[in-house]
């Protein structure tokens, strides 16, 4: 049977999913599960696909692998509930994680996050009936009962049965281990870590440069490596319950760890762009002055080139003589003063 079916084609989640299962990675790649957490969100068949390749590295015969798909799985249930809450149900998916509870050649590490898996989904669906597979993967891994009621032997006393057969002189002396207390501390160092965040705005600060932080990150991840050895041996099913609510408290911190480096390089690539923005625009405004400027200086121009031409030229005045009737008068006109006399004298 293939793994996608016609109506599925393979997206950057198949992509993602392939890199961060990869047995060659030290440690799971968060920002690469809140990608595919993302992703899966956005699309309508995201949930199947993501689902049905992380069942099959589920189960692979690489332990690391396995180890990895089942918490991109347990993380895709936290985050993407509303898109995966219904994968979780399909019963090819509850067919393997009993298969998988079941299994005699496990590997402690594959056990451990199993059980972890089991507990935080049995916790949210157990009462659904629909999630029956889960229900028995969960029975047959904390309780060792199977289908029929018969009661196996878990892989942990497996592997402890064989350590105990081994000659003394081979066998070293037990190691005393305190649960409750490195549970405590756990959660100790979640809250110190949690509230040092809390007090922290990422707008302003780098929080990955911050040495206070980095410390408590640094304990927590300690503190996870402890709560996973523990679920790897521990039988005590309040023990485990413990753990993994101490461990989800790492998760959560760490979670908002991720979301806060992710705001800090919002925060700064908005700044470099509102900088260039702004840099930009009192170009464009120093621009449009020097246009302005241009245009008035050019009207004025144009003002006073048509002023000149349309204005005509202004004539020197002229004074028309007129001649005076006074005989008296030098400049009198003769003729006139001698038309006037010889009137007179006639009449």
């Amino acid at each position: 049977m293939p793994l996608f079916s016609k109506k599925i084609v393979p997206t950057d989640i198949t992509a993602s999913i392939e890199k961060a299962t990869n047995p060659s990675v030290t440690e799971l790649d968060w920002a690469l599960v809140f990608q595919i957490c993302d992703s899966v969100n956005s699309t309508d068949l995201g949930a199947k696909e993501a689902r049905k390749l992380l069942q099959k590295k589920m189960m692979s015969n690489e332990p690391k692998t396995q180890v990895l798909a089942l918490e991109i799985l347990n993380s895709l249930s936290e985050n993407c509930a509303a898109k995966f809450q219904s994968q979780l149900a399909a019963k090819s998916f509850g067919e393997d994680l009993y298969s998988l509870a079941s299994s005699k050649v496990s590997d402690d590490r594959v056990h451990g996050k199993l059980a972890k898996c089991l507990e935080n989904w049995q916790r949210q669906y157990g009462s659904d009936p629909s999630f029956g597979g889960i229900r028995r993967a969960y029975d047959v891994m904390m309780n060792g009962i199977t289908g029929g009621g018969a009661t196996q032997r878990r892989p942990v006393d497996r592997f402890r049965q064989q350590s105990s057969s081994m000659p003394r002189q081979q066998q070293q002396p037990a190691k005393p281990v305190d649960v409750k207390g490195d549970i405590e501390l756990a959660l100790n160092s979640a809250q110190l870590f949690s509230q040092t965040l809390s007090f922290t705005d990422p707008t302003v600060e780098d929080i990955s440069k911050n040495e206070l932080i980095q410390e408590f990150y640094n304990n927590c991840k300690q503190a996870q490596q402890i709560l996973a050895s523990h679920l790897e041996t521990c039988e005590d099913s309040s023990d485990i319950s413990h753990l993994i609510n101490a461990n989800n408290e790492l998760l959560s911190c760490f979670k908002s760890y991720d979301e806060m480096l992710e705001q800090h390089a919002v925060s700064k690539a908005t700044e470099n762009s509102q900088s260039l923005h702004n840099r930009s625009t009192r170009i464009d405004e120093q621009q449009k002055q020097q246009q302005q400027q241009q245009q008035q200086q050019q009207q004025q121009q144009e003002l006073i080139s048509t002023s000149s031409s349309s204005a005509p030229l202004s004539a020197p005045p002229q004074h028309h003589y007129q001649p005076s009737d006074d005989p008296f008068d030098p400049f009198a006109d003769t003729n006139k003063v001698q038309t006037d006399t010889s009137v007179n004298t006639a009449g």
